[in-house]
């Protein structure tokens, strides 16, 4: 049995930054389609997810967060959440910070997105998209990412690797611009 894992902690950075990027998906999640057992439609699902418990409102270790509005997919945050949860699988490691040694704030700002404040949580051995959820909300670094009212973008990557030690692994990007 694979075990499951959270990372023990979960980063979430604020900084000043602006961007006139408009390309954040819209209020729809950017035409995401969370039917099937797709890595991109595990994806979705992770946004239909996070989306929900922002709407309902969340405990995050022990301190009642209100309701906060939904969060859209981005695509350079999805871009950066993929190649992050793929190289992870496919290198065997797990941690925010790549073999290269970049954090998730380099690896954001690399790929274009000028955050004002930014978060990454990951996760690996869930099956699921439910599982990994159910993972991070138990977190509560990972839960106040999540329903952090300030973000409004989220990337999210999955990726699997049968040889690896893990064999799913999950990641959120969450920022605002």
């Amino acid at each position: 049995m694979r075990q499951l894992l959270v990372c023990c902690f979960a980063l979430a950075l604020f900084a000043c930054g602006s961007s006139d990027d408009d390309s954040g998906g819209g209020p729809g999640g950017g035409g995401c389609d969370s039917a099937g057992q797709s890595p991109a439609a595990f994806e979705c699902k992770i946004l239909e997810l996070v989306n929900q418990e922002r709407a309902a409102g969340a405990t995050c270790g022990g301190k009642a967060m209100p309701p906060v509005g939904s969060l859209s997919m981005h695509p350079v945050l999805r871009q950066t959440a993929r190649a992050h949860a793929t190289d992870m699988a496919q290198n065997g490691f797990f941690s925010h910070d790549n073999l290269q040694g970049k954090s998730p704030f380099d690896r954001m700002t690399e790929a274009g997105y000028d955050y004002a404040s930014a978060g990454e949580n990951i996760a690996a051995g869930s099956p699921s998209p439910e599982a990994a959820m159910e993972q991070w909300m138990q977190s509560p670094g990972h839960c106040g990412n999540v329903m952090k009212a300030s973000f409004t973008d989220l990337g999210v990557g999955y990726a699997y690797a049968d040889a690896s030690q893990y064999g799913h692994y999950w990641v959120q990007n969450f920022g605002s611009q």
